[in-house]
């Protein structure tokens, strides 16, 4: 009788989830040994926690009188099966000892194709919160407390269903969750149909329909009908999910479940797949009578499981992750979460296949599994102590993931992998290693060359200058941006551009390569770029260009860089031009429903044939004051107020000095000038605003950059309503004129609370009077951090330009 026995080997102590039931056995003060080819942390703990544990499998190892535990992997001759076997000694499969382990509580399982160890290990964390004080044993590591297993004095005991080798059928539960059924461990049931009657058998031995939650969205367990609560997205669910979002590494999402309706329920994990997870677990826990209040703490304080999307470390700004998914279905989901969790930043995905029986099972379901990734590394299959199966490996994988034409895949051996990594990652990466055999060493071995030598840097080339009028501007931002540039993460090259459009470089020293400039634009030399010059431009990874007004911010650099292959920050050259031709601008947002001023569009030729004429129309369609401003400059360039007739035709003669193209629009007696900062590509992040105080004056030059610059605030003073219509308006601006990289949108506010639109400003000023930087930084994205973004985003547009370059 196992109620007899005091001591337990385990043969294979160090699989996950035999080690957890070692730690129950350790917990009730039981004597327990155990053997395993090799050390591992599971072993390390496990010795440390009391059990004796023996590397390599040898018959003396086994106890004369022990129950020999073992499991489906353990093959009929190894030496310590063999040795129980001729002992005596009582054998128990691992399934016989946790239905066993189980019999004095009421076990609450999780199965699931897929995210059950999730799902168990959430649902532990949240009755643990909860006070109830469970024992458990799930198939991952709880980060909280490095534990996989645990006995507690409680009335539940909340387990792993593990459906791989048939055994849990056994189980007989008081309630439960099933996730999901997909064609896996097909070298056990041999057929999906066998897989999907086992589950309807499980199911059948649930206890109560009450405490038993099934997924509605997963088409096998839908075609079941079993008895229970049926959850997921769809509208046919009891329990539904809805509202789902992601935001970095969090997500949230609301639940109506019997008449109730659960909104904003937050969990500081990624992905769809882990809101149906999570919302599973509440409706269970709400079953038991736990409080909701109680379930969503237990939710945001929950600290994951390890090797399910685990962060390993950062260096250098290289992110490494590690997670155990190794069917297609889970690899999928996972990448969809950690993309959105990822932003712009490269996603390195490093897959070993598992098992060659599972990889044949798996063949013709990795078509369109690694799409979120921006570089696959594929190793071959891990065998897991299978025998290679002919025309399996991992060269079908790639084959069949570049069908499609478009994916970077690289194969690659398993012992390479951390020396090619080495020199392929950069800063701002993320590495995600994913498979269920040794990969998921690869984060430490990364991390320790790391600290032995340092990844490349990204080489930057920074421009400034132009031959535009807003030349002064463009050096004031540079020489501001370069103190938030990391010496560890960028290597920086100068690239200065003279009056006359002459292109000079210089490694470190931007101040010497300003005076070269002066030197040479008082020579008046002519417009070029040497040899010298273009070879070390091709050298850089990408450029910033901080070039303000014509040459720069219209698109003609922008331009330049993509002839060249190369990625660089703020607007691309469609964006650039069309927001730096203010007409156009105005144009397109009356077009969106975006309101702005009374104006009239004139051009340089049509005012030496007809200015009579078109200062009668000015006069007669607008209304004083007028302001005249130069079509493609910025905002400190040429604008001229006219408050009088009489001074409306010197005013527009002065300002088509700078620009062959004006507009003249009405202007407000009593307004506020409202400016909001835009960071992003597809999917930008709109800022509160911050605020100019003009008082109706020209924000010109002077206003900005002199002693006296007009008094400027990064978070203007709007009711909540308002700061959300000006929020939403200038996203809905951006998006128009399909900004990418950054923009500074600027509206006026008039005395009856409306936005009209004044501006768009592709690369705003980041002096350090500069309201772009400042409204960042009251917003948590600092200087240092701003600068990276605007890098990642650079680097995320050129990849997706590549991929588009390639599909045609």
């Amino acid at each position: 009788m196992i109620s007899e026995v005091k001591h337990f080997h385990f043969i294979g102590i160090g699989g996950i989830g035999m080690s957890g039931l070692a730690r129950v056995l350790l917990k009730k003060k039981m004597v327990v040994t155990g053997s395993d080819m090799q050390a591992n942390y599971v072993t390390e703990e496990l010795s440390k926690n009391g059990a004796k544990i023996f590397i390599g499998h040898a018959a003396h190892q086994v106890p004369a009188h022990a129950a020999v535990i073992y499991s489906s992997d353990i093959k009929a001759g190894n030496p310590e099966y063999y040795a129980a076997l001729q002992q005596g000694c009582l054998m128990l499969h691992r399934s016989d000892l946790l239905l066993y382990l189980m019999q004095e509580q009421k076990a609450l399982t999780v199965a699931g194709t897929h995210g059950k160890t999730t799902t168990s290990a959430l649902l532990t964390w949240v009755i643990m919160q909860a006070g109830l004080d469970p024992s458990y044993a799930v198939g991952g590591m709880l980060s909280s407390f490095n534990s996989n297993a645990g006995h507690g004095e409680g009335k539940y005991f909340i387990a792993e269903a593990d459906e791989s080798d048939g055994t849990f059928l056994k189980y007989h539960s008081y309630g439960g969750i099933i996730t999901n059924i997909d064609a896996d461990h097909l070298n056990y049931f041999g057929k999906i149909e066998n897989l999907i009657k086992a589950f309807s058998q499980f199911l059948s031995k649930v206890e109560t329909s009450e405490h038993l939650f099934w997924c509605g969205d997963d088409k096998h367990l839908l075609a079941l009908k079993p008895k229970g609560v049926c959850y997921g997205f769809g509208s046919h669910c009891e329990l539904q999910v809805s509202n789902f979002s992601q935001k970095g590494w969090n997500i949230s999402f609301d639940v109506d479940f019997k008449g109730c309706h659960y909104s904003s329920i937050q969990l500081p994990m990624v992905g769809r797949h882990n809101a149906l997870n999570a919302a599973a677990v509440l409706g269970l826990a709400l079953s038991l009578g736990i409080a909701e209040n109680r379930i969503r703490a237990a939710f945001l304080s929950f600290g994951g499981i390890k090797r399910r999307c685990e962060k390993k470390g950062e260096k250098h700004h290289i992110l490494m992750l590690d997670d155990y998914a190794h069917h297609p279905t889970e690899i999928k989901a996972t990448l969809e979460g950690i993309r959105q969790a990822a932003g712009g930043r490269r996603l390195i995905v490093v897959f070993q296949p598992h098992r060659y029986t599972r990889t044949q099972d798996c063949l013709g379901l990795y078509k369109d599994v690694f799409d979120d990734a921006d570089e696959v590394f594929i190793t071959e299959i891990y065998a897991a102590g299978e025998a290679p199966i002919e025309g399996v490996s991992s060269i079908e994988i790639i084959k069949e993931i570049e069908t499609k034409g478009i994916k970077k895949i690289h194969a690659v051996q398993r012992q390479d992998l951390d020396s090619l990594l080495l020199d392929f990652v950069h800063p701002h990466d993320i590495v995600v290693s994913m498979g269920a055999g040794d990969i998921t060493k690869l984060s430490y071995e990364l991390l320790e060359l790391f600290r032995q030598r340092a990844p490349r840097k990204l080489k930057v080339g920074m421009v400034f200058g132009g031959r535009s009028v807003e030349h002064e501007v463009a050096f004031l931002s540079a020489s501001h941006i370069c103190k938030y540039v990391s010496p560890e993460l960028y290597e920086i090259k100068y690239f200065g551009i003279t009056k006359q459009g002459q292109w000079l470089a210089e490694d470190n020293n931007m101040q010497a390569l300003k005076e070269r400039m002066q030197e040479l634009a008082a020579a008046k030399t002519t417009s070029c770029i040497e040899v010298s010059v273009f070879n070390q431009l091709m050298e850089c990874d990408l450029f910033v260009p901080i070039l303000h007004g014509p040459y720069g911010e219209d698109g003609t650099i922008q331009g330049f860089f993509e002839i060249l292959d190369k990625a660089y920050i703020g607007p691309d050259h469609v964006y650039a031009a069309i927001a730096m031709d203010k007409a156009h601008t105005k144009h397109l947002m009356q077009a969106h429903q975006i309101a702005t001023l009374p104006f009239i569009e004139i051009s340089y030729k049509k005012w030496r044939t007809d200015s009579t004429s078109l200062i009668q129309s000015i006069q007669n369609k607008l209304n004083f004051p007028l302001f005249i401003k130069p079509v493609h400059l910025g905002s400190t360039i040429g604008v001229q107020k006219v408050t009088h007739a009489d001074s409306l035709y010197s005013a527009i003669q002065e300002a088509f000095h700078y620009d062959f193209k004006l507009i003249v629009e009405e202007g407000l007696t009593n307004f506020r000038e409202i400016e909001f900062a835009v960071l992003g590509n597809e999917e930008a992040e709109v800022f509160p605003p911050g605020e100019v105080f003009s008082q109706g004056n020209v924000y010109d030059f002077e206003a900005k950059y002199g002693a006296n610059s007009m008094k400027t605030i990064p978070q203007a003073f709007l009711s909540p309503e308002k700061n959300k219509e000006g929020i939403e308006l200038a996203s809905a601006a951006y998006q128009a004129v399909g900004g990418t990289g950054m923009a500074r949108v600027d509206f006026f506010l008039d005395a009856n609370e409306k936005f009209w639109l004044n501006e768009i400003n592709p690369i705003p000023g980041f002096t350090s009077l500069s309201l772009y930087p400042m409204i960042c930084q009251l917003n948590g994205v600092g200087g240092e951090e701003l600068f990276n973004r605007l890098i990642i985003l650079a680097l995320e547009r050129k990849r997706r330009d590549a991929i588009l370059c390639r599909q045609r």
